[in-house]
């Protein structure tokens, strides 16, 4: 790691890979329940294959993967930016 990034301190390094690698965790190819409560709790609502923490309908392997590089990977980057204390704004 400390090659990649020669001029970084190692806790900003370390901070910045616990970030990414907490942002990346949160985001699963798993099912969540919509318009709660499902109908196994006495509702209407019904269980959708997806992404729960962002409530994203994922059916496929490569919808998840651009589920991931489209939507995570500029949340993950943008954090890591911020922690470097690198400015995105043009």
């Amino acid at each position: 790691m400390n090659d990649i990034v020669p001029n970084m301190d190692n806790e900003t390094k370390t901070r910045i890979f616990q970030s990414a690698k907490s942002e990346l965790m949160r985001h699963t190819w798993d099912t969540f329940v919509d318009n709660p409560p499902s109908v196994a709790d006495g509702g209407n609502g019904v269980v959708i294959p997806g992404c729960p923490a962002c409530k994203k309908r994922i059916n496929t392997n490569d919808q998840y993967l651009r589920h991931l590089s489209d939507d995570v990977l500029p949340v993950i980057l943008r954090k890591a930016f911020e922690i470097a204390g690198v400015s995105t704004s043009e």
